[in-house]
């Protein structure tokens, strides 16, 4: 029989799935209205997504990644803010592989 702590990790486990089917399933979607109702569903099931994980850390059953620094988030907003231009396409395959090596070290 399972405990409070494995059936609380197991839903957030399994939001987090749904979540990310959502995301996809609303990337897909071509009839608008449909997209919005997907959109809104992954909201809603992120939001609770976020409470049941608040829950499960105050009990101590989960601990969450340490918070980035403002320095990798700068980082990682001027990598992502860069024109589309220089940003991959999937027709790019190991040329996109071998710059995203080079462009590491400046992460580090």
């Amino acid at each position: 029989m399972l405990n409070d702590k494995d059936m609380a990790l197991d839903a957030l486990d399994s939001q987090k799935a749904f979540i990310g089917e959502l995301t996809k399933a609303g990337l897909e979607c071509s009839n608008p209205s449909l997209k919005n109702t997907i959109t809104q569903m992954r909201n809603r099931c992120e939001q609770s997504q976020q409470e049941l994980a608040q829950i499960v850390q105050s009990k101590g059953w989960y601990m969450a990644s340490v918070p980035a620094d403002h320095s990798d988030i700068r980082k990682v907003h001027s990598f992502f803010s860069q024109p589309m231009q220089q940003m991959p396409s999937p027709h790019m395959g190991s040329q996109w592989q071998q710059q995203s090596y080079s462009n590491q070290s400046k992460f580090q």
